[in-house]
């Protein structure tokens, strides 16, 4: 008999939504469990005391971090679609820009959106737009996607984030330009976003903009959001 695998998640939670893709790029049959960060019960504790989505469970064994979520779920379901390189150096590169984005790019979405003060959330914005700009150099020229023609793990990890620019948008105004230098960039959201496995894992903008309203606002009760107040690293 089959296992039974589960999901445990959150709609507008971008790290949730990384182990999301890479169970549908797989293929993988899963039972998606809905999880309230701001009211977590104690079953869902038992399963993670850190309290933290994403959450795979498989034959009662727990995955957790999104980024190993997604190692996990490729190399637990080898028939499906690679989301790593099979190249040992291809597979260093999309780790390494796997933890350029980890560290160059998240933080600082949180930062702009969160701070309270223009120059703060200028300089955070700004931010993101050099780390682009070097990521952008870095995509496939042939593209779609960031290693060529397969959707994988750089793809799912940076993706949430891409699409949620727009709430960044809404309320920093933050935008990327259509210039030359971001032109890859471009090219790979727009192909991201028609991506099926990305449609069947977003909500709509104006949900998106409701719930990161207490980010806006700097009244999120959240890890992340604690981490930012205190300007430690991300959990």
């Amino acid at each position: 008999m089959a296992a039974t695998v589960k999901l445990y998640s959150s709609w507008f939670c971008p790290f949730a939504q990384r182990a999301w893709l890479a169970l549908l790029e797989k293929g993988v049959e899963f039972e998606y469990n809905e999880i309230d960060p701001y009211n977590k019960t104690k079953e869902f504790l038992a399963i993670n005391p850190r309290g933290l989505v994403p959450v795979i469970v498989k034959d009662g064994k727990c995955v957790y971090e999104s980024a190993v979520c997604i190692e996990y779920v490729d190399e637990a379901w080898p028939d499906g679609p690679s989301l790593l390189p099979k190249d040992p150096y291809e597979r260093a590169r999309a780790r390494i820009w796997s933890d350029f984005i980890t560290k160059k790019i998240v933080p600082k979405f949180y930062v702009a959106l969160q701070r309270q003060t223009r120059p703060e959330q200028e300089e955070a914005m700004a931010a993101i737009l050099t780390a682009l700009k070097e990521l952008s150099g870095e995509i496939s020229a042939e593209g779609p996607f960031f290693g060529g023609p397969s959707f994988g793990l750089v793809d799912i990890m940076l993706v949430p984030f891409g699409i949620r620019f727009e709430i960044l948008n809404h309320y920093r105004g933050f935008t990327v330009p259509q210039t030359e230098e971001f032109a890859r960039f471009n090219r790979w959201l727009a192909a991201c976003e028609g991506q099926d496995s990305v449609k069947a894992t977003l909500s709509t903008k104006e949900k998106y903009i409701a719930v990161y309203k207490r980010y806006e606002n700097n009244s999120a009760q959240t890890e992340v959001a604690d981490a930012i107040r205190k300007g430690t690293s991300l959990p």
